[in-house]
């Protein structure tokens, strides 16, 4: 995963950022107007990163 300004690239996909609610940040690859209802979900504070049903655990480089 790489996150460049506003834009997550993951697996090959690039995701837009969606917004923030609390410490979790929404990504997909187009926005709706709901937030949570994106496809991937980062908490920056623990590197959890849940996408279309899987979890991952990321770290800083």
């Amino acid at each position: 995963m790489v996150l460049r300004k506003a834009q997550m690239e993951f697996k090959g996909a690039q995701l837009d950022y969606c917004g923030s609610l609390g410490t979790q940040s929404y990504f997909d690859e187009k926005c709706s107007g709901q937030t949570d209802q994106s496809k991937t979900v980062f908490t920056s504070s623990s590197g959890l990163l849940l996408t279309n049903g899987q979890e991952y655990q990321c770290t800083a480089l």
